[in-house]
């Protein structure tokens, strides 16, 4: 399916030096804004609203089926949110915000030729979809796809959540009652998404002054890396060079080694990765 393995069917389904702004001694230290890393970070970070079908404005870090919890080259395989608790943690804290805010009813209703893999959903809806994995056998062992995704549900000690959120997301948008539950929920999670969907549907207008206050909430959390980047690397956002200068310079400036600084793999794992405002111009070595 077309950037929608079971994470998205399941929950709806999103630092660089500061060259400029401070002086840096690079014969002394490595310097870096700091970036908190936060455990979600390992299977969910901040998308672009404009790269799927549904707008969802963040990205699951993993399409497709690897082996779990390592992939073949030793590293963890996005087994955060696998995790029972952290996948209704997640849905919950959607849930919190308003699925529909994230896939309308219009979008969940309509069919679809976006699909991939499996002919036996061509022009179907996600409310179709998701009511066949609901109407399915989960204890099927008869080797077709609900039968195998199932199964690799009960490995993964997920099922019986996956099963729920599934019938959650079917009452919602078939115009049943479901209870907007506030825990467990994820705070930070909820201020990021939240603050993603407000950009995603921002007019151009207003797009400045949320995401100024999506810097300050960036920096409020600890995720000064991602606050550079949101500023300084993002080409829906112009602002003067001197407004610019005089915010990363409030910007939280760290000093690590040598050793860490080659470890940090370019803080890849905050919640704005290198990969969506790159910086040709950013110092990589000490």
């Amino acid at each position: 399916m077309k950037r929608l393995n079971y994470h998205i069917v399941c929950i709806l389904i999103f630092i660089a030096s500061c060259t400029g702004t401070k002086s840096i001694d690079r014969g002394r230290y490595t310097g870096n804004l700091k970036e908190q890393n936060y455990p979600f970070f390992e299977s969910i970070s901040h998308g672009d609203a404009n790269s799927n079908s549904y707008t969802i404005p963040f990205d699951l870090k993993f399409i497709g089926i690897k082996p779990h919890p390592y992939d073949s080259t030793g590293k963890q395989d996005f087994s955060w949110l696998r995790s029972p608790n952290n996948l209704l943690i997640t849905f919950n804290t959607i849930k919190s915000i308003g699925l529909e805010k994230f896939v309308s009813f219009e979008q969940y209703n309509r069919n679809t030729n976006d699909w991939c893999c499996n002919t036996q959903w061509e022009n179907k809806s996600l409310n179709e979809v998701i009511k066949g994995f609901i109407q399915s056998d989960t204890l099927s062992s008869n080797g077709g796809y609900y039968s195998k995704f199932w199964g690799r549900r009960r490995k993964e000690g997920n099922m019986n959540v996956t099963y729920h959120i599934l019938k959650e997301i079917h009452k919602f948008y078939n115009g049943e009652q479901i209870k907007i539950t506030t825990s467990p929920i994820d705070t930070t999670l909820k201020g990021l998404l939240n603050y993603d969907l407000q950009l995603a549907n921002s007019s151009s207008n207003s797009y400045k002054n949320i995401a100024i206050k999506y810097f300050n909430y960036l920096k409020s959390v600890h995720l000064e890396y991602s606050a550079y980047k949101l500023i300084s690397h993002n080409t829906n956002l112009k602002l003067p060079k001197e407004y610019t200068d005089s915010l990363l310079t409030t910007l939280d400036y760290d000093t690590i080694s040598f050793e860490a600084w080659k470890r940090m793999d370019d803080n890849y794992n905050g919640w704005m990765t290198a990969g969506d405002y790159p910086d040709p111009n950013r110092y990589y070595g000490p």
